[in-house]
């Protein structure tokens, strides 16, 4: 039978780096940054460890006040982890969406470091998992619990630095911790503990 779940989540931490598209040229002149990053993300939530995977996010920020931007974001990735008493390996997709304030100070024409700080709402499906429920009373030790999902608050802190190549075009360099809160897959518990194989409401 599965453990029972913490509410809080450990911790999320990605490190980006891609494309940003960056308008006007100068970096001490941009007023909309956007772009596409990618980068390996690795997850803890509760009590499940969750495998390094690819993660891609896509951003777009204004310029509101000197040095101070601010925009949405939206992140994707699956990774795969045992849940509970899973018997195999699970692939569960992730997608979060939220909003994030960037405070970048260029030191040079090019060079501009930063730092990011956000909050967003992350949505975790679940696949079919097959699962051991064994005691005295029953005779078959596995069931399949059809798929589930999750939802949870991610915020997000971190930074980076941007150096324009030319134009429009830029890189960045960018790290990130996300810690959780919010976060329970007892769905799953509570389908072992009444043998269900019906889907969740």
């Amino acid at each position: 039978m599965m453990q029972r779940k913490h509410t809080f989540g450990l911790l999320v931490s990605i490190l980006v780096a891609g494309a940003i598209a960056l308008w006007p040229a100068r970096s001490n002149a941009s007023i909309i940054d956007a772009g596409v990053q990618g980068g390996i993300l690795k997850r803890s939530l509760s009590d499940v460890d969750y495998n390094s995977s690819f993660a891609w996010q896509l951003h777009a920020e204004m310029t509101f006040f000197p040095f101070l931007m601010a925009g949405p974001y939206a992140t994707f990735t699956s990774s795969t982890a045992q849940i509970g008493s899973s018997e195999t390996g699970s692939k569960i997709d992730f997608r979060t969406i939220g909003a994030r304030f960037k405070l970048k100070i260029p030191v040079t024409d090019s060079i501009a470091p930063f730092g990011v700080v956000g909050v967003g709402w992350a949505h975790a499906n679940f696949p079919d998992q097959v699962v051991t429920v064994c005691n005295m009373m029953i005779t078959s030790c596995s069931i399949t619990l059809p798929n589930a999902t999750a939802n949870f608050a991610e915020f997000l802190v971190g930074g980076g630095v941007m150096w324009t190549i030319a134009g429009p075009l830029a890189l960045t360099g960018e790290f990130n911790w996300r810690p959780t809160t919010g976060y329970s897959n007892d769905v799953y518990e509570r389908q072992a503990q009444a043998r269900q194989t019906t889907a969740p409401e």
